[in-house]
């Protein structure tokens, strides 16, 4: 089953996200701030895929674009649990989530994936997506 991200699954989807980073210790005060505002802001949503528990979940943010002329919907973080891949869980999630998204009149969808990730580029141009642009990013110091 596909549902919308309670609160109360806060600790479910923290592991999700480490997962996704494994690298990079993660803030958890930060992380479950960032959680609260993405379950209060109108251009933030988060599904999970759940049997008896968590398995998968997928984060969509939203903004305008002038690119597009309208809003473009961004899918942040896609993640299944390491265990459970190769099942079909992400392709639910993404399929959901790309009806829920023109269901809301957006007519296009973003996605970065880090250069490493080889299994994610090929799941997402099996699903219909295409390399357009690199994407450069840059931490500033917190002074």
């Amino acid at each position: 089953m596909i549902r919308k991200i309670i609160k109360e699954d806060i600790k479910e989807v923290m592991p999700f996200l480490q997962q996704l980073w494994p690298d990079t210790p993660i803030d958890h005060n930060k992380i479950e701030e960032v959680f609260n505002r993405y379950l209060i802001d109108d251009n933030y949503e988060m599904f999970c895929f759940e049997e008896k528990e968590i398995l998968g979940i997928i984060t969509i943010s939203k903004r305008y674009a002038f690119y597009y002329g309208s809003t473009v919907a961004i899918i942040e973080d896609l993640v299944v649990d390491q265990q459970n891949r190769g099942k079909g869980i992400g392709g639910k999630l993404l399929e959901f989530a790309e009806k829920e998204i023109k269901a809301q009149g957006i007519s296009a969808i973003e996605v970065a994936s880090d250069i490493h990730r080889n299994q994610a580029h090929l799941f997402w141009e099996k699903h219909g997506y295409t390399r357009s642009a690199y994407q450069f990013k840059k931490i500033l110091d917190s002074e």
